[in-house]
């Protein structure tokens, strides 16, 4: 195969035989890095689930983000567009990393749930969890209630991450995840499934603060061709996250990265704590999952100042344009 015949055959099927043949190979070549327990759901890499991991890369990115174009019009040999090709495998198993902790908390929670203490009412595709005998009409937590449980938990000791280690760690060990739900389901008398989806995703979500202390503590200077591949994408996600900010996001991150209270950005704004903690719950998702969820842990710090640095650019370009028409 010549990269020739490859590029004619994308231009004439997009995706035919001698493509899909060079996504598998790079699929498997970048997979096998990974601990297939954290990024696969199972205990080895299997033909099947690399094929897999290739239609996910084809459907979620080369289609459905428009980036089969951008890897053939960038792509100058067979080699460079392997090299293209790793860097949308990577991201489609880093955002799977980012949805497996939690999901594997809920995994562990199903189990608990199997024994007397507990019953679950099915609702639709989600299911009300409550201690058995409990007498509570099913439904949905508010935003307040969620922030409540996500305060309320707050105390139940975590397992520290280990970054080295194979498998991701489990967050709670048993003990802690049984205190969890119990205290979660005496608080509101029962919950639903997605509830709590909703209360681990916030109460596991580290605050940008953190991201940046790490990133200084930790941060090596990368330069391998990988690294720099993403380092080079990191502008265009940047911009992708500005883009869904409105103007109470942009204050209320920036306002969270100096380390400002909850309380003194609600003086500042006039408006409400809670309206404050919905407008950061909110800019911490965009973030975690358009940015963070999207690079390598290597340039997570990286990242991060350089959003922050670009808000604050942008402010000051605002307010200069407000004084000059005063």
């Amino acid at each position: 195969m010549s990269f020739d015949e490859l590029r004619r055959e994308c231009r004439r099927d997009g995706i035919g035989p001698l493509f899909w043949e060079l996504l598998l190979a790079v699929c498997g070549r970048v997979a096998r890095k990974y601990p297939p327990v954290t990024f696969n759901n199972s205990e080895e890499w299997s033909e099947e689930s690399l094929r897999d991991l290739a239609q996910e890369v084809t459907l979620q990115r080369l289609l459905g983000e428009n980036q089969l174009e951008y890897v053939l019009d960038l792509a100058t040999d067979e080699d460079s567009l392997a090299r293209l090709l790793a860097f949308q495998v990577r991201r489609v198993l880093t955002h799977r990393r980012s949805i497996t902790v939690v999901d594997r908390l809920l995994n562990r929670i199903d189990k608990e749930l199997e024994g007397d203490a507990y019953e679950t009412v099915q609702l639709g595709s989600d299911r009300f969890v409550q201690v058995r005998g409990t007498a509570r009409d099913p439904h949905a937590l508010t935003d307040a209630e969620v922030r409540r449980a996500v305060a309320r938990t707050g105390h139940v000791p975590r397992i520290p991450s280990n970054p080295s280690g194979v498998r991701e760690s489990k967050v709670f060990n048993g003990e802690n995840l049984r205190l969890l739900l119990r205290e979660l389901l005496d608080e509101f008398e029962g919950v639903l499934i997605s509830d709590l989806r909703r209360i681990l995703e916030i109460a596991l979500t580290a605050w940008l603060p953190t991201v940046l202390r790490e990133g200084e503590e930790n941060y090596r200077s990368q330069s391998t061709p990988d690294i720099e591949l993403q380092r080079a994408a990191m502008p265009t996600l940047i911009d992708d996250v500005i883009a869904q900010l409105d103007d109470a996001h942009r204050i209320v991150l920036l306002g969270k990265s100096q380390d400002i209270s909850d309380g003194e950005l609600a003086r500042r704004t006039g408006c409400s704590r809670p309206w404050i903690a919905d407008r950061k719950s909110e800019v911490l998702a965009i973030v975690e999952r358009q940015l963070i969820a999207e690079l390598p842990e290597e340039l997570h710090g990286e990242a991060t100042r350089a959003l922050l640095e670009e808000l604050a650019r942008l402010n000051d370009e605002l307010d200069g344009l407000e004084e000059g028409t005063a």
